[in-house]
């Protein structure tokens, strides 16, 4: 069997250390042994686990120079809590966050260190089976010895002509020019926001460990700058990713497309879905309370399709709607292998916080939401365009609550810590569960097709996994190098679930045809297609 992954990161981690040629090699696999949050600052996809393992030939690996938000909040308390100066360097995040290394900078950092010579951790020359492939060259799958990688952009702030801001967008647009048609290297997709607020788009929280601070969402919905970040990576043949769109954002985007880009698929590179329908926003959100930074809202899960499962269900994941947008473009659905967003962090009926914008949230719980969506959108597409209190006061913010900092510091030390089950593996507690997780969501993609009378998904899922990307994994799958076991394990409990009848539609297709497509088949039919 061949595997594939449309969101990984092997040359994040590089980044965390001083770039002066002794940084780490994305060819090294980290092992810090770090019992206390699982396995996050492991390597989960380095180049020499894609190139040793056999069956991976094509690989979309993402490009990310992190948010200073982002590393303000999350890998400095990592750092300062396990204490790993050989793998987060304290001078090198400094620079970081001070912006004396500027997103191109970083980003193109990442690049050489993915792209240039293959050194283990004892400085040794590796011999490369690992092409980047160039535009305009195919996938060549009678070459299955050789890693072929191709490229996705993660966060619009990656292409910022200034420190965290952008002075001219046409300077935006030719760094993503540059890298496109100088560097020529074959690139799938962007995701225009990530974690911390931007300049183009409202982004969706997306809880990294911690909360509050410069993570929250800003604004509503898309801005000038990003509808023309969107229309230019259209025109230069880069697809975008509704990963980390805020729900109004993701709305206003959908109709927008459907103008203006009808013919461009939808990529979600590495989500999970809600098990919801946004018409019904209002009701999920009973309990909330409006601070000076936004709403704090309280939802909960509900159950999965699947006997014992759940769905994660904030927006950072994907509605029904979504599934609808997403499957009629004839888009790909990458499912995300990090246990929170498969659900599994939270026990049923447990409440999940979530963060909005006052403007976005006040909008989603109207009565005329719909409305105001498309009046938005009009006035989107003829660029009179208000994006809403966007300021960030990042020097006197408002204090976290005392249980959302008790919650954050307990899910901190919960995240390595075992839970006892039957006749699993004491090294594996959550094997099973897990592989039911995954499922779930693949099941649950299908059972919406059926429900709706749409044409069954299978063409349109892969694995997204977000390896390296700072989460944690699924027992079943810690590593790219497990993909085959993997794949193995998922047909065997789908046959178990055929078998029994525990799942309530035929599938159409045998178990082994269907993971054979959502390891690698549909994404290498969707590539062939859509990047050139």
């Amino acid at each position: 069997m061949q595997y594939f992954d449309l969101h990984c990161h092997p040359g994040l981690k590089t980044l965390f250390q001083v770039q002066d040629g002794t940084q780490k090699s994305p060819w090294e696999n980290l092992e810090p042994n770090d019992g206390i949050i699982g396995n996050i600052l492991e390597s989960q996809s380095s180049l020499k686990m894609l190139t040793e393992t056999e069956g991976f030939s094509l690989i979309c690996i993402t490009l990310h120079p992190p948010e200073v938000g982002m590393i303000d909040q999350v890998v400095i308390s990592l750092a300062s809590l396990l204490g790993y100066p050989k793998l987060l360097s304290r001078t090198r995040l400094d620079q970081m966050i001070s912006q004396e290394c500027l997103y191109q900078q970083v980003f193109y950092e990442e690049l050489n260190n993915l792209t240039g010579p293959a050194i283990d951790k004892n400085g040794n020359l590796i011999k490369k089976n690992i092409r980047f492939l160039k535009r305009g060259e195919q996938f060549d799958n009678n070459d299955p010895k050789t890693l072929q990688v191709i490229f996705n952009i993660e966060g619009g702030h990656t292409l910022y002509d200034q420190k965290n801001k952008v002075k001219d967008i046409s300077t935006v647009k030719k760094n993503l020019t540059d890298f496109i048609d100088n560097k020529s290297y074959k690139t799938l997709y962007i995701t225009p926001t990530h974690l911390t607020p931007n300049q183009f788009i409202t982004h969706c929280y997306g809880n990294k460990i911690l909360s509050k601070g410069r993570l929250l969402p800003k604004g509503i919905g898309i801005t000038s700058h990003g509808k023309e970040l969107i229309d230019h990576a259209y025109s230069k043949g880069i697809l975008i990713d509704v990963k980390h769109m805020s729900l109004v954002s993701r709305k206003i985007f959908y109709q927008y497309r459907k103008q203006f880009h009808p013919k461009k698929p939808i990529i979600a590179s590495h989500v999970g879905i809600t098990g919801k329908y946004w018409k019904f926003f209002p009701d999920y959100y009973p309990y909330n309370k409006k601070k000076s930074y936004g709403y704090k809202a309280t939802t909960s899960a509900i159950k999965g399709c699947l006997a014992g499962t759940q769905y994660y269900p904030l927006s950072i994941n994907l509605y029904f709607e979504d599934l609808r947008e997403i499957l009629n473009s004839k888009g790909l659905i990458g499912i995300s292998l990090d246990v929170r967003i498969l659900g599994g962090q939270n026990p049923f009926n447990n409440e999940i916080k979530e963060f909005f914008s006052i403007e976005e949230f006040e909008l989603l719980t109207s009565s005329n939401s719909a409305n105001q969506i498309d009046q938005l959108t009009d006035k989107f597409i003829n660029n009179k365009i208000n994006n809403g209190n966007t300021t960030i006061d990042t020097t006197d913010e408002e204090g976290q609550e005392s249980d959302d900092i008790g919650e954050a510091t307990q899910e901190l030390h919960d995240m390595g810590k075992p839970s006892a089950l039957p006749s699993i593996p004491k090294d594996r507690p959550n094997y099973k569960s897990h592989l039911y997780l995954v499922l779930n969501h693949i099941l649950g993609i299908y059972k919406f097709t059926k429900d709706e009378g749409m044409k069954a998904p299978w063409d349109n899922i892969c694995i997204g996994s977000d390896f390296d990307g700072l989460v944690e994994a699924v027992d079943c799958c810690k590593n790219s190098a497990e993909m085959p076991q993997f794949a193995q394990s998922l047909i065997a409990e789908l046959k178990i679930i055929e078998a029994a009848k525990t799942f309530e539609y035929p599938l159409n297709l045998s178990p082994e045809q269907i993971i054979k497509k959502i390891m690698f088949a549909n994404a290498r039919d969707f590539i062939s297609v859509y990047c050139k």
